[in-house]
This record gives C-alpha cells, sequence and structure tokens, in this order.
C-alpha cells in the first residue's frame, strides 16, 4: 500500500501546474513512508521469524521430554510382558503408546535385535511441508527385575517420531502470532499514512504550491502558513522561507531604486555631454576672442550660400589698418580688446540676414546673400564710418579697409574670396581706409569655378 499525494489546494494552484505535479510525483511523504514501511516489514518479518522458531523450538523440546517420558510409563510393563512372554499384553502396550499424538510408530525387539512387535508408522495426519517433517525415534532398553531386585535386560523397544508434530502442536498459535503480525502491519500503513500526510505531505505539498506561484511581481506579497499544527522543522523552514523571500523583495527594491537612480544619474549624465558636445560643437566654429563665427563657420556657409544663392551673393573683406603697429606698441592685450571693438562696430551695421565672421588676425568677412554689388559697397561704406567714429579702447580712433565682390554665375568659392581679397588689396594699395570692389572680368578663368 502506498500513500498517494494530497490534492493541491484551490487556493495555491497554479495556471502553470507542471512543476507542482513533477514534484508531487516524486512525494518526499510516499518515499519517507516506502521507507518507514519497509523498514517496519523488516523489523516485523525479523521479529515474527524469531517468535516462530522460538515457538518451535519450545514445541519441539515437549516433544522429546514426552517421548522420554514414555519410558518411566510403558518401559516396566513392556519389560514384564517380554520376561513372561506375554504377547497379548505386549500388543496391548504399544497400541497404546501409539495412540499417543506424539508417537508415529514404536516396536519391540529381543536382546538379539529380532523384532518381537511392531504398531504404526503411518504419518497421514502429518500435513506441513517437508521442511519440519524430519522423523527421528529413541530407544529404551528393556530390563526386567526379579524378586531379589536383580535386573535381567531383556531386549530394546523404540519410539518413532517426527518434528512435524512439533509444529504441529504449535500450529494455532503461529497462525495467532502471523495474523497478529498482519493486523499490526495494515494498522500501522493506516496510521503512518495519516500521520506523514499529515504532517510531512500537506505542508510539503503546501510549500510546493506556495513556490510555484512565486515571482517577481508577487514575491513577499504575503508569507507562507502551513496550516498543519505544531512548531517542527517544516514550520522553521516555512519561517525561513518568508525571511528569504522579505529579504530579496527588499533587494529587488533596493535594486529598482538603486536602477531608477542610475536611469536619472545617466540621463543628466546624456544631457550634459549632450550639453557639452554643442559647446564643443559651437566652439568649433567660434572665434574664443570675438564670439563670431571663425573661418570655419565662414568656409561653410560660403560653400552652402554658392551652392545656394546663385549669382545673388556678395561678399565684404574688411581688415583694421595698420593693426601690427597697434600690437607692437600696444601689446596684444590692447589688440585684442581693439579686435572686440572692431567686431562690435561691424556687427552694428550687419543686417538680419547677414553674416559676420572673423577671418583670420585683424581680417573679418561679411556674407551678404540676395545682395547685388552696389547694396553691399553701400554697406561697407556704412561700416567704414562707424569704425572711422568708434572709439578704439587703448588707441583712439582708427580705420578699415574694406574689398566687395560680387559673385559671378558658375564662380566657385575660392573665386569670390580672391576676387574680393584683390579688391581689399587694392584699397590698402590706395592709400586705406577705403572701399574697393571687384568688376565682373569677362575673362574670368573658368578654372576657379566649383
Amino acid at each position: 500500500m502506498t500513500a498517494s499525494a494530497p490534492p493541491p489546494d484551490p487556493a495555491s494552484t497554479d495556471a502553470r501546474p507542471g512543476p507542482a505535479r513533477r514534484l508531487f510525483g516524486r512525494s518526499l511523504a510516499a518515499r519517507l513512508l516506502r521507507v518507514i514501511l519497509g523498514c517496519y516489514l523488516v523489523v516485523a518479518v525479523a521479529v515474527t521469524g524469531a517468535q516462530v522458531a522460538m515457538e518451535y523450538r519450545s514445541a519441539h523440546r515437549r516433544l522429546e521430554a514426552d517421548v522420554r517420558a514414555m519410558e518411566r510409563t510403558f518401559g516396566e510393563g513392556l519389560a514384564d510382558a517380554l520376561w513372561n512372554f506375554n504377547k497379548g499384553v505386549l500388543r496391548g502396550i504399544l497400541r497404546g503408546v501409539d495412540e499417543m499424538p506424539v508417537v508415529t510408530g514404536v516396536e519391540v525387539r529381543d536382546e538379539h535385535g529380532g523384532l518381537l512387535e511392531s504398531v504404526g508408522g503411518s504419518e497421514d495426519g502429518q500435513r506441513w511441508p517437508s521442511l519440519f517433517d524430519r522423523p527421528f525415534e529413541r530407544r529404551f532398553d528393556l530390563v526386567y527385575y526379579d524378586e531379589n531386585r536383580r535386573p535381567h535386560r531383556v531386549g530394546h523397544w523404540i519410539v518413532r517420531s517426527n518434528d512435524g508434530i512439533a509444529l504441529d502442536q504449535v500450529k494455532e498459535t503461529l497462525i495467532v502470532i502471523l495474523i497478529n503480525s498482519l493486523l499490526k502491519t495494515l494498522a500501522l500503513l493506516a496510521i503512518f499514512s495519516i500521520v506523514v500526510h499529515r504532517m510531512v505531505g500537506r505542508p510539503l505539498a503546501e510549500i510546493a504550491g506556495f513556490v510555484t506561484q512565486l515571482d517577481i511581481r508577487t514575491l513577499g506579497d504575503r508569507p507562507l502558513q502551513l496550516r498543519s499544527r505544531g512548531n517542527h522543522e517544516l514550520h522553521l523552514l516555512a519561517g525561513v522561507f518568508n525571511l528569504m523571500t522579505a529579504r530579496l523583495r527588499r533587494a529587488f527594491d533596493d535594486n529598482a531604486v538603486l536602477l531608477r537612480d542610475l536611469q536619472e544619474a545617466n540621463a543628466t549624465l546624456q544631457a550634459r555631454v549632450e550639453e557639452r558636445t554643442r559647446d564643443l560643437e559651437r566652439l568649433a566654429v567660434t572665434d574664443p576672442l570675438t564670439g563670431l563665427g571663425n573661418r570655419r563657420a565662414l568656409d561653410e556657409a560660403l560653400a552652402k550660400a554658392v551652392r545656394e544663392e546663385g549669382a545673388g551673393l556678395s561678399l565684404i573683406l574688411a581688415d583694421i589698418d595698420h593693426f601690427k603697429a597697434i600690437n607692437d606698441r600696444h601689446g596684444h592685450a590692447v589688440g585684442d580688446a581693439v579686435l572686440v571693438a572692431l567686431a562690435a562696430a561691424l556687427g552694428a551695421e550687419a543686417r538680419a540676414g547677414d553674416r559676420l565672421g572673423r577671418w583670420g588676425g585683424e581680417e573679418f568677412v561679411i556674407l551678404c546673400p540676395a545682395t547685388g554689388l552696389a547694396e553691399a559697397q553701400g554697406l561697407a561704406e556704412a561700416m567704414r564710418r562707424r569704425v572711422a567714429e568708434t572709439e578704439l579702447p587703448g588707441v583712439g580712433q582708427r580705420t578699415c579697409s574694406f574689398g566687395v565682390a560680387e559673385r559671378i554665375a558658375g564662380e566657385s568659392a575660392d573665386g569670390l574670396l580672391a576676387r574680393a581679397d584683390a579688391a581689399l588689396y587694392a584699397a590698402k594699395h590706395n592709400g586705406r581706409d577705403r572701399v574697393e570692389t571687384a568688376d565682373a572680368d569677362p575673362a574670368f578663368d573658368r578654372r576657379s569655378a566649383a
């Protein structure tokens, strides 16, 4: 008889019963019950066997004692009948002996060993297996004592018996022992089934059902509580399990907080990186002294304007006059301050769509989209007057020369710059503090085109 696993509690039934079923299929309670009953059966068989052996041994000793007692009971009568050659009496005594349950046969022989009388020898009453069917015999001398009490040996007689008779005598006792052992085994099986199921099987099934429900969302929502009474190791295991789940829940919560902090820190860091990247990108195209676009920014803006503006594009180059003398006489700090002031003066006259930047050194570029040559020349003249009227720090009023060029159809950015630079050179050559324009040359070299 084996113990079946208890049905799972409906409250703890999981939508995925596979792991629980596999666990119940290897029920510890059933295995424990099998081990206990196996050990008990071994002990019960050994004890029952010992009881049977002891009962059989006791019956065998009684059988031998009964056989030996016949010498005192019948020996004298047999000796007297044999001395007097009274076969009727001899036969009567032997039949009486043969009627005794412990005797299977009896015979009398004279002093020379000759058979005088024999009774019995049939063992039809024996019903036990041949394992216990071991015949044996006992020989007793027949001695006749005359009136002077002198012994005369007249022969001997032999009593035959069988060990199976001893077993037959305790047969009912052995049956009672076997039935008692069987009843105790069945009773203990039922008791063990109930006790093991209640104390081990059911709590383990509750633990298994609880475990199958656990996941990251439900961990620690409710504690594991065993319905069985007592305070044994499984209750201790449930307490330790609840403590473990609580710690795991706190660890998961701490990890969630840490992850959220890391995400916020990462977002902040990413924002700072993006801000720093924008700053670096801005610095890459910005002149650090004046805050205007640098040569790189101007190159990109000019290339884009050449691609998009067509012929309606003018370029102004501005260069402060005698700037080297300012640096030599007043130092580079004053020279830097002059450049900053000059950039502010040029920016004051620049229009909304114009692009002002520092080309390098004391040179500035004004990119004028959708602007003809005459309009660009007027803008350069206004800037020249503004610079001449501005008090520059440390040096007072100074002048600036300008070169203006309008892009010719098909002309490259380098070609436009070259003509504007040529016009600026002409302004320097013709006395400075003036605006010169680069006229369209009919003989324009097409090798400078994009």
